[in-house]
């Protein structure tokens, strides 16, 4: 008997299934055009309403899994208008989440979430983009970078200083139509709609206002803590496509008189990333029930899960590519693109070197 969880995965996939079928829509395709269209789609394939409002954290790291199979591209897209639009549905008033959501949820309105700077990356409370007090609202001035979705998304949720001090943050939604808002394209090694923002005199009314003043570190690290253990659902949804990739290669390719399958050498790698691919997948699994059952905060489990996830990932897709030898570097094949895809996955939303520094701190702290 199929629980009724495995029977929500299973429809999960087929909605992923018939959409990617659709010539094109895994094509590496940068062209904000495309993305657009590529978002509209998701949202007309039901996949969207699992990012708006409020997901599931298991279905949401299924289908980064399943989706991150077919494109890293589509990934990114659907993982975005989650990340974008979470902090409204965790400190939204009931006027921004019908103005918002809705649309999130439909693919009509793509959003990005602005919060790294020049000096200011796993330091977030080192941020220097201020909003000053005007009458009606806030005056914004600085820089972010490296913001996902920059030049394509319609509004961001965007963190800036009021005031001095790790409380001195605020969260603000952002219209990508302010005239105080200039994006310019920054390219990252994996085709990735990615730039930077940057505010002069950027008027922002109150009512743009997520929560209260100070609250922007407790929107961010609240949405990262649901969405930290997704990135390594995404990197194992890579992985896997790698290690199918290696396995039938494997099976397909005879060297010596015999297939690769054959030797010892090369069980032992399938062996070992199919360890690794397990392990992630219990860890992710573990973090997005917790939350799902109602914790309050997965700060830890999803700093295990992410972690060890697109670490793991990244070993598996250099092993499937050793096993596929030099076919494997050729531009344009799976896994040389792959190769590319990954490496974002092991930074963005939380270093690896950051997320074992909370974990140690966790099982090291006092009684």
């Amino acid at each position: 008997m199929i629980s009724p969880l495995a029977g929500e995965l299973q429809a999960l996939q087929g909605s992923v299934n018939r959409l990617f079928l659709q010539p094109g829509l895994t094509e590496e395709n940068g062209d904000l055009g495309f993305c657009r269209d590529l978002v509209k789609e998701m949202g007309e394939a039901g996949l969207l309403r699992h990012v708006a409002p409020s997901p599931s954290v298991r279905n949401l790291c299924f289908l980064r899994y399943a989706i991150a199979q077919k494109t890293a591209l589509g990934d990114l897209l659907f993982a975005m208008q989650g990340l974008g639009s979470y902090p409204i549905s965790l400190a939204g008033s009931a006027e921004q989440k019908q103005e918002y959501l809705i649309r999130v949820a439909e693919g009509t309105l793509i959003c990005g979430f602005a919060i790294t700077e020049p000096e200011a990356g796993s330091d977030a409370g080192a941020l220097r983009v201020r909003a000053e007090r005007t009458a009606g609202g806030y005056l914004l001035h600085g820089t972010k970078t490296l913001i996902s979705n920059a030049g394509l998304a319609d509004f961001y949720t965007l963190f800036a200083r009021t005031s001095e001090g790790s409380r001195g943050i605020s969260a603000f939604i952002v219209e990508a139509s302010n005239p105080g808002l200039h994006t310019k394209p920054q390219e990252l090694l994996a085709v990735h709609p990615i730039g930077q923002l940057e505010l002069e005199n950027c008027f922002v009314p109150e009512s743009h206002r997520l929560g209260s003043e100070g609250d922007g570190l407790k929107i961010a690290y609240g949405t990262l803590d649901v969405f930290r253990s997704s990135v390594g659902a995404a990197a194992i949804g890579m992985a896997e496509r790698a290690f199918q990739e290696a396995v039938q290669y494997a099976k397909r390719r005879f060297q010596f008189g015999k297939s690769l399958a054959e030797f010892q050498g090369i069980q032992f790698k399938i062996a070992e990333m199919a360890q690794s691919l397990q392990a992630a997948k219990l860890l992710i699994w573990d973090a997005a029930t917790k939350k799902d059952s109602g914790a309050a905060r997965i700060t830890l489990e999803s700093a295990l899960a992410k972690s060890f996830a697109t670490e793991a990932a990244q070993q598996i897709i250099d092993q499937s590519l050793q096993i596929h030898g030099g076919i494997g570097l050729l531009k344009g094949s799976i896994t040389e693109r792959l190769y590319r895809d990954i490496r974002a996955l092991r930074i963005y939303e939380g270093a690896t070197e950051v997320l074992k520094s909370i974990i140690a701190a966790h099982y090291l702290k006092e009684d």
